[in-house]
């Protein structure tokens, strides 16, 4: 039997469906969400997608983007909810103890983070993909479903980002297969690029600059800290931090390069990115977060000053 048999006969009979991805989403739970959703209402489907953030302002660009609601307090009635790209339920944002959302039941769990936690009726995890837009793709090609334009377009924009334009661990030669095979249904790679890495706000600037003031480095180690008044300093919102965490590694010998984000209600975010020495998934699952050797993250609801200091210290022995 086909890795893919078992969802294919899921997807195939259902009438409605409801996809879910992850807080703060970034352009592979929106491409995946997208890719998959446009492919299953080329199939006569019913669909939303619901994300609890919303859309964000930089990813706009996507096609029909538009179909990018934030999740409501009660999800209608579906045959299927599936979360995707999602390594833990609490990740969906399901859970608030102002606004939770009630009548919620994952069918599927599908994903490629090795730290996925396996909660669902039924999971898809395939950590040997650097994206789960690469899993929706190999699902469309392997149930022969239409691949248009606009969803080649919104995987490709999931295959590019989350795998750093190609040079994250994981990418390997499938991964250069499914790149060609989104670009010959449509997706064009220079436009896509500009829009994903050209095309940040004047606030985003704006915070990466503040954020470059606080680069600390300690050997192998690149850190650096923004706090609840650099953002309102700024003007910026959470979606501007993107690639931050990124520019540690840039710089020569450095090996681990960690973004810390001190929330105004005493929270702390944490962006963990290696080369190849350290593998953050494992460095975050302690904490209790998680993702991939390469690339990780960690969530604290209080104590951000302390928790930053705890993270800080497992770095520096890591190393």
């Amino acid at each position: 039997m086909h890795a893919y048999d078992e969802l294919i006969r899921a997807l195939t009979p259902a009438r409605s469906v409801i996809l879910l991805s992850h807080l703060r989403p970034d352009g592979d739970a929106y491409g995946s969400a997208l890719g998959l959703g446009l492919c299953l209402r080329a199939l006569g489907k019913a669909v939303r997608i619901f994300n609890r953030d919303g859309l964000s302002q930089t990813y706009r660009f996507l096609p029909h983007a538009e179909l990018i609601e934030r999740t409501p307090a009660r999800l209608p009635e579906a045959d299927l909810i599936i979360a995707l790209d999602t390594s833990t339920e609490e990740r969906l944002g399901l859970v608030d103890s102002l606004k939770p959302v009630v009548n919620v039941s994952v069918d599927w769990n599908i994903d490629h983070h090795v730290s996925n936690t396996g909660y669902g009726r039924r999971q898809f995890i395939t950590p040997s993909q650097p994206a789960t837009a690469g899993i929706i793709l190999d699902l469309i090609t392997t149930a022969n479903w239409p691949l248009m334009t606009d969803i080649a377009t919104a995987l490709y924009v999931g295959l590019l980002t989350d795998t750093g334009s190609f040079h994250h661990r994981g990418t390997n030669a499938h991964t250069f297969d499914q790149a060609a095979r989104l670009v010959a249904a449509g997706a064009d790679p220079t436009a896509l690029a500009r829009h994903c890495y050209q095309n940040i706000s004047p606030t985003s600037f704006k915070l990466q600059q503040r954020a470059w003031t606080n680069w600390q480095f300690e050997g192998a180690l690149a850190h650096t800290t923004l706090t609840a008044q650099d953002f309102t300093d700024c003007g910026a919102l959470p979606e501007d931090t993107e690639g931050i965490v990124e520019t540690g590694l840039t710089v020569s010998g450095t090996e681990l390069s960690a973004f810390f984000e001190l929330k105004a209600d005493g929270g702390l975010k944490v962006s963990l990115r290696s080369k190849d020495a350290i593998n953050v998934s494992d460095l975050a699952v302690t904490f209790g977060g998680g993702g991939h050797p390469g690339a990780a993250g960690i969530g604290f609801k209080q104590d951000g000053a302390a928790n930053r200091q705890l993270v800080l210290d497992k770095l520096r022995k890591a190393l």
